[in-house]
């Protein structure tokens, strides 16, 4: 992975415990910058805490969170500036999502998705905004999913809605946010083999009937290759980028 100078910056994780949250873990911490790591589970955190620090020299704080609740979110932040001094960037990458077709989801369902998904997000922008304003300077990046820009044969319409729902909030938050200098950026992966989606990956009928005829290169995704699309949308070569939601599919949206 091409490296970008993140030296010292200061980066929230959520959704740090597993899956693509470790890979943005260790992608900003080989490119120079602390880490706060956040999730349920604090025994897997901690595990990539220790990784991070001895591969990569930097501080990696491990935060047990449930970014359900909003006083998590608003210690996590609170935490973060109280151990590390600032916010510089803002990875909202918790994620899940329940599949059941339409006529059998719940409203808890619906509401579970969603508050885990679009809420969270909401809840620790609006926070790390607070910090981020005064300085004149930050970086947001809200992890969406190709599918938040179009329905497939996955019966899955909260997770679909949710992350179509990070897609606009991104814009939103970037004219909103922009006058003080601070980029809302957003990234939609397509496949990656993470815990989420490794079963449709294995399973040979969704591979070949929906996954491979829509990915356009020759391969399937390694989940390290999404780290160099956040550290890219952090730093400074990403000034002049705000607004946009960058596409790590493999061609996915290409068809």
């Amino acid at each position: 992975m091409a490296k970008y100078d993140l030296t010292d910056r200061v980066v929230i994780i959520t959704g740090a415990s597993a899956g693509l949250g470790e890979q943005f873990a260790h992608g900003f911490a080989e490119s120079g910058a602390h880490v706060v790591l956040a999730a349920r589970r604090m025994t897997r955190l901690e595990k990539i805490a220790e990784e991070v620090t001895e591969k990569y020299n930097v501080r990696a704080i491990p935060f047990k969170c449930d970014v359900t609740k909003e006083e998590d979110i608003v210690s996590l932040v609170k935490t973060t500036v109280d151990k590390l001094g600032t916010v510089d960037v803002l990875v909202n990458n918790a994620g899940m999502y329940i599949v059941k077709p339409l006529v059998e989801q719940t409203l808890q369902d619906w509401h579970t998705v969603m508050n885990v998904n679009l809420t969270s997000a909401f809840l620790a922008t609006r926070e790390v905004a607070k910090v981020m304003i005064p300085k004149k300077f930050g970086s947001v990046i809200n992890i969406s999913s190709t599918f938040g820009f179009g329905g497939t044969k996955f019966t899955e319409v909260s997770y679909y809605t949710s992350k179509g729902g990070m897609v606009a909030m991104t814009k939103a938050l970037a004219v909103e946010l922009g006058e003080h200098n601070i980029r809302v950026n957003a990234i939609a992966p397509g496949f990656f083999p993470t815990d989420m989606s490794i079963d449709a990956l294995r399973d040979e009928k969704i591979a070949n009937t929906m996954i491979k005829p829509r990915t356009a290169l020759p391969m399937f995704a390694e989940n390290e290759w999404i780290r160099g699309a956040a550290c890219f949308l952090a730093s400074d070569d990403a000034v002049y980028i705000t607004g946009h939601t960058l596409a790590v599919d493999g061609g996915w949206m290409a068809f």
